[in-house]
């Protein structure tokens, strides 16, 4: 576990700021699921994911700017609807309000500026969104009987505190400011991670998987039902807060 701490710590050295593409940030963020496949260890950040934003910029793709933009208006509160997704001081937050088709295409843009990279870690890899098996295989951690992504039962640890963000009082409406955590995401590494070091794979955001409509993992908009690894939820393809995604990186050739 200390390892695992001490690998993310080092990671978030390489986390990108609204800027150029990192291949430090690509391979420092993989970790093996089985011989072909890797996760990353943190949900897409606003950081990398602006990044892809001015790729798209750069190369004034109009059409799949209207596809991969976000919507920060739906935010209830004005300084998160100017600031989540474009200030530095939220450049290290997932990424939410953006379509499935987003996902897929920030997907297939990693693919291709990996693969041109002469320091990349594999030859050839195909980045995409995981079928729901495998976001359940990542988030097991090799516990085929795993109830969540830690051990054991409890939404705490032996210490008291919360093993993730979720939404604890269910009699309170979700958007409530009485909430435990604040309404919105937390930043990405803010809980342990699980065996194989993915971090918040239940709570925090719900994570979109390659089955359109579906989500795994739970939000902190989520009672506690959904933060089981089996739970699945539904949305409609459309951006919204609570949901954003996680990158697997399929092996073609070492």
């Amino acid at each position: 576990m200390k390892k695992n701490i001490l690998l993310f710590a080092l990671f978030c050295i390489h986390l990108s700021s609204f800027g150029q593409f990192n291949i430090w940030e690509v391979n420092g963020s993989l970790v093996k699921i089985n011989k072909k496949l890797y996760a990353s260890r943190c949900e897409v950040t606003n950081g990398m994911y602006m990044t892809f934003i001015n790729s798209l910029k750069q190369s004034q793709r109009k059409d799949l700017l209207i596809i991969a933009e976000v919507d920060s208006s739906k935010f209830l509160f004005v300084p998160l609807k100017k600031h989540y997704h474009s200030h530095q001081a939220y450049a290290n937050y997932p990424v939410v309000n953006i379509k499935y088709d987003a996902a897929k295409l920030f997907c297939d843009w990693l693919t291709e500026k990996y693969n041109t990279n002469h320091w990349r870690k594999f030859k050839k890899v195909v980045f995409r969104l995981p079928t729901e098996k495998e976001w359940m295989d990542a988030a097991q951690a090799g516990d085929t009987l795993a109830i969540y992504p830690w051990k054991g039962d409890k939404l705490r640890n032996k210490y008291g505190c919360y093993n993730c963000s979720y939404h604890v009082n269910r009699a309170l409406p979700p958007n409530s400011i009485y909430n435990y955590f604040q309404d919105m995401p937390m930043k990405t590494g803010s809980f342990l991670p699980n065996k194989y070091g993915l971090f918040e794979m239940s709570g925090n955001i719900a994570e979109m998987i390659s089955e359109k409509g579906i989500t795994k993992g739970g939000s902190w908009k989520n009672d506690s039902t959904f933060l089981k690894i089996k739970s699945r939820d539904f949305f409609d393809g459309n951006g919204q807060i609570s949901i954003g995604f996680r990158y697997f990186a399929e092996i073609i050739e070492k």
